[in-house]
């Protein structure tokens, strides 16, 4: 596994990361505990050294559940963690000021079993509040106290990640895949300028870029995806699979989801690809998508994707 330089950061991430969205949140349906620290260990020994986790997954619950899963190497790893989503009497609300910054870091370092979050990233924070100073003062603390190393932003628009990037985030987590490419592209500029890394959440599509969906497919109730698309857009999302299909090839990847990894670390600005692996083979399947010493797509490939409209 290949490491990356975070943007500007002397932090190195794996190219491929655990993303444990899918393992702690229940997003997809609940998976058992057992599970859960086995595929953390499967992503260590396949040479992942990134973890990526959030105190609203499963009520800390995934926090702890990542120290132990990787017993040993904790030390070792790259933590991604976050903040800024906090449950109050079973909703999640966003608050950034500095009093729950500080106080929900140093819960989440006490289910870690962790003297420091490497990356800390804003969990969704609003264009106002990026205009605001409102966090600066506790990100500056924990900066300062070592309890953080940087920090950045998960965002979902480009508004508020070039806000971002303006007032000094070293990192940005944002969807980007072979079906949602657009945001990425159009952040390219002001990423190179702030040198600011990119961790590429949702790679797979939540599972669509795998290529096992049909237009029979059905997401039992307590599976997000049974609510993300409409019949309709379902099937325009299956539709578009056909048109990137000419990636998989014997000698290149062999299976979509492999050629859907590689797209993402094909751009040179992506640092990690967050991977939502959910068993120990998922991971595994991952990492082996990653080409070893050679190139992830040819120049024409790249050029043909680059001119199709999905």
């Amino acid at each position: 596994m290949k490491r990356r330089k975070l943007g500007r950061t002397d932090i190195e991430v794996s190219e491929i990361a655990l993303g444990t969205w899918g393992l702690t949140s229940r997003a997809y349906g609940p998976v058992d505990g057992a599970t859960t620290e086995a595929t953390i260990r499967a992503a260590w020994d396949a040479g992942v050294t990134t973890f990526d986790v959030s105190p609203s997954w499963g009520g800390g619950e995934g926090e702890r559940r990542l120290a132990l899963g990787l017993g040993e190497h904790l030390k070792d790893a790259v933590i991604v963690g976050r903040a800024g989503q906090v449950d109050v009497d079973g909703r999640l609300l966003l608050q950034f000021d500095t009093f729950v910054l500080i106080r929900e870091v140093e819960a989440s370092l006490k289910r870690l079993s962790r003297e420091r979050i490497d990356v800390l990233l804003l969990h969704g924070p609003p264009a106002k509040v990026l205009a605001s100073h409102l966090f600066e003062k506790g990100l500056t603390q924990l900066q300062q106290e070592g309890k953080i190393g940087c920090w950045g932003v998960s965002v979902s628009g480009i508004t508020e990640a070039k806000l971002a990037m303006e007032r000094g985030a070293s990192a940005i987590c944002l969807t980007h895949n072979l079906l949602m490419p657009d945001d990425l592209l159009d952040l390219a500029e002001p990423l190179v300028k702030t040198g600011c890394g990119v961790l590429a959440r949702s790679p797979l599509a939540y599972g669509m870029l795998a290529g096992k969906y049909d237009a029979g497919t059905q997401f039992a109730d307590d599976d997000h995806r049974s609510r993300r698309w409409t019949p309709e857009s379902f099937r325009t999302r299956l539709a578009q699979l056909d048109a990137v299909r000419f990636l998989v090839r014997e000698e290149n990847a062999k299976d979509l989801a492999s050629a859907a990894l590689r797209y993402v670390l094909a751009t040179p600005i992506v640092s990690s690809a967050l991977v939502g692996a959910r068993s120990p083979e998922q991971i595994r399947h991952a990492v082996q998508a990653i080409p070893d010493g050679s190139e992830y797509f040819s120049q024409a490939e790249l050029e043909r994707l680059a001119t199709m409209e999905l």
